[in-house]
């Protein structure tokens, strides 16, 4: 959804109107997916091993290394050869070591390089999928600090305390109308959303119907209200993970080939781009569209199997007695 969404922004070409308003286009839906299942899947990683530092280095291990890599192909490869400045001139720009600033991962860099698409319909912009991972660190770091205090193991501390925010979200900062949107706990509350459907997991196991009639009808109700970042906050978690968690044997025959989706999340927005500053934008949206697929899942398959997966090799893991093995599949039950 964000890489077709990208597709019309940076050809210059009118997005796909979703009928939810400005903030939900199909770009702004696909990065709620993403923060949803990111919370489902990361405290579901807690739960399996309540450790803050093998919790950490494992994230660490999934985002740097293909963080790092894809930073340099852009800065070193890709940069000087589509900037408009020489070769002398393009490396000792202090943008050059700006973009850099991205491997920080709390904080951030910057989305630019040295004079680099410049003529692009969508100018400069380099990889402007990554404001992304800071947002996504500070939450990991957020459900750390919880999780050690007992937040986790007593979900209803944790409940409270994500209906509490979001409380202070729309009641006192006025989410919905503020100028100044933040960002960061917007989407976090899409995370935070993923985590509580982890956490009380063996609740609705056995009431998915009832979660996504109830979940939708009060959505839609609010969003009708004109409450529309709180609407599409009901309404979307529950109908994202009981869809993901009833996997197809399509989808599972795909797995087949690694896990893409870090790849091509991180290679899309610079792929696009540099088709369009080779090909020009005025040409066949759907051959555009096309292919940057190819070109795309090629650059995640060679990610996962060069990259990503050596380094998740290298995850620490928790050595469990025979007792913790025998009853790993009850954890879920002996949550408060």
């Amino acid at each position: 959804m964000v890489l077709f969404s990208h597709q019309h922004a940076l050809m210059g070409r009118p997005g796909i109107d979703t009928g939810l308003g400005e903030r939900f286009g199909l770009g702004g839906l696909g990065v709620c997916i993403f923060f949803i299942v990111s919370g489902y899947l990361v405290t579901q990683s807690w739960l399996r091993d309540p450790n803050a530092f093998r919790f950490l280095a494992k994230r660490f291990l999934r985002i740097w290394p293909g963080l790092f890599i894809v930073t340099c192909i852009a800065a070193l490869l890709v940069g000087p050869i589509v900037s408009g400045l020489d070769v002398k001139n393009y490396f000792s720009s202090p943008g050059l070591r700006e973009y850099f600033g991205n491997l920080r991962v709390i904080g951030g860099g910057t989305s630019y390089l040295p004079d680099v698409f410049t003529h692009n319909p969508f100018p400069r912009a380099v990889n402007g999928s990554l404001w992304t991972i800071p947002v996504e660190v500070h939450w990991y770091l957020v459900l750390v600090v919880a999780a050690v205090a007992g937040a986790l193991r007593w979900r209803w501390i944790a409940l409270f305390g994500i209906v509490g925010l979001a409380i202070y979200h729309f009641g006192v900062y006025h989410g919905e109308t503020n100028p100044v949107r933040n960002w960061s706990r917007e989407y976090g509350l899409f995370f935070l959303a993923g985590a509580l459907l982890q956490l009380f997991r063996d609740w609705w196991a056995d009431r998915q119907v009832l979660l996504i009639v109830g979940s939708l009808t009060v959505g839609t109700a609010l969003f009708m209200l004109g409450w529309h970042v709180l609407g599409v906050l009901v309404a979307m978690p529950c109908l994202v993970i009981f869809t993901g968690e009833a996997s197809t044997p399509f989808l599972r025959r795909f797995g087949r080939f690694g896990d893409l989706s870090y790849g091509v999340y991180i290679y899309a927005f610079i792929v696009q781009q540099t088709l369009i500053w080779k090909f020009g934008a005025s040409g066949s949206f759907t051959l555009h569209l096309l292919s940057t697929v190819v070109v795309t899942f090629i650059c995640a398959w060679l990610s996962w199997h060069l990259v990503e997966k050596r380094a998740l090799s290298f995850k620490p893991s928790r050595i469990r007695s025979g007792k913790e093995r025998i009853h790993e599949v009850d954890l879920e039950k002996n949550l408060a």
